[in-house]
């Protein structure tokens, strides 16, 4: 049992560190750096992951378990409206917040472009939005494509947002979504709106905050 927490730990450990290292730097990464950069054994990290391949499955698989995450924890008491909203919000931070995603999911497409594990979320997101259609809050039309290409449009762009830079994407957001409103109203923006040096750093910048 010790064993197997172990080897559970060490997994836990190399995929985090995998995260970490994509998230400042858009190279290949190979399971030999890894290993050196979680101080464990070489041996270790390729029984875990025996080649580029494995590791760069591993870490796409976990990407798409915290997107679906943040599908599972709405609140099935709230309207189907208000659940798509708090998706948004999750899943728009979430991809900020671990932005080597981006980087896997281009590896992945160029070892198996037709892997896609995200099949329940997919089927999860059309109900709900067939849902929020039949309350008469979101506008006909409007589809899952629709809400995932905005979630890593919005969630792609910075990698690491500081508070300022968290506040610009959640007004972004909040234009978005009265744009897909059924009703037609306007919601009052949050914050202030950027200028031209916050654009353009928000825009440039790297993974890394600002200072």
């Amino acid at each position: 049992m010790v064993k197997r927490k172990d080897a559970v730990a060490n997994r836990e450990r190399l995929i985090l560190a995998g995260f970490e290292i994509l998230s400042v730097r858009d190279a290949d990464l190979t399971v030999r750096e890894l290993a050196i950069q979680t101080g464990l054994g070489i041996g270790t990290a390729y029984r875990h992951f025996p080649t580029h391949e494995d590791l760069i499955r591993a870490l796409y698989d976990r990407g798409i378990m915290m997107l679906a995450a943040s599908l599972q924890s709405l609140d099935e008491e709230a309207t189907a409206w208000d659940r798509i909203v708090t998706l948004l919000e999750s899943a728009v931070f979430a991809l900020a917040d671990a932005p080597g995603l981006r980087t896997v999911m281009r590896r992945m497409y160029d070892i198996d472009p037709d892997y896609r594990p995200g099949g329940s979320f997919t089927d999860s997101l059309a109900g709900l939005i067939e849902r929020a259609q039949a309350e008469g809050a979101l506008r006909q039309g409007v589809t899952g494509g629709d809400l995932a290409l905005m979630m890593f449009s919005l969630g792609g762009m910075v990698g690491n947002p500081t508070e300022r830079e968290a506040s610009l994407m959640r007004r972004q957001l909040v234009m978005f979504l009265d744009g897909i409103r059924a009703d037609g109203k306007c919601t009052e923006l949050p914050g202030a709106p950027m200028d031209a040096v916050e654009f353009h750093a928000f825009v440039h910048r790297s993974n890394a905050p600002l200072a």
